[in-house]
């Protein structure tokens, strides 16, 4: 009695005797193989498995928009800016919290692009670049503050004047 395998693509599961493989979801599709063949074929093109096939209509193809989506859009493209170094800088020299708030966004940038959300990644990019930038202008707003505080005598400059503080 003939023994049949049938693969998903990535694993072959058998062997099954043809009244067990008309119990499997198989299609037209599915590569199968059995002792005899040289090499995997489609099911569709095996005569004695047709008969499993008689009631069932054939397959419905439609083509993975996602991937070729992704294709289209990633072969000869880059990914945005992710403004990870300048969201790094800022948060270690300037404004702790809303340079966090960057780099969290612009990690983000270059998974979201390899995934095929190019839209994703360019708002990612703009998130992480507005944070940066916002937290650049805080962290340099207060140091000049600061820097006018001392100039007008408020806060003494270390070692300064002797009898302050």
């Amino acid at each position: 009695m003939k023994k049949y395998f049938y693969s998903d693509g990535s694993n072959s599961f058998g062997p099954f005797t043809l009244e067990e493989l008309k119990e499997q979801s198989i299609n037209r599709e599915t590569p199968v193989w059995f002792q005899g063949l040289s090499e995997w074929k489609k099911a569709g093109d095996i005569a004695e498995l047709n008969e499993i096939f008689k009631f069932v209509p054939p397959t419905i193809t439609k083509p993975n928009l996602y991937s070729k989506k992704m294709e289209n859009n990633t072969q000869n493209q880059f990914p945005p800016k992710t403004w990870l170094l300048e969201s790094i800088l800022t948060t270690l020299l300037c404004c702790l919290p809303f340079g966090i708030v960057g780099i969290v966004n612009a990690a983000k940038v270059e998974s979201r692009f390899y995934a095929g959300d190019i839209e994703g990644a360019e708002r990612y990019s703009r998130e992480a670049k507005k944070w940066t930038l916002v937290s650049f202008w805080i962290g340099l707003g207060v140091f000049v503050i600061y820097l006018i505080l001392i100039v007008i005598g408020v806060i003494p400059i270390i070692g300064g004047r002797p009898g302050y503080w």
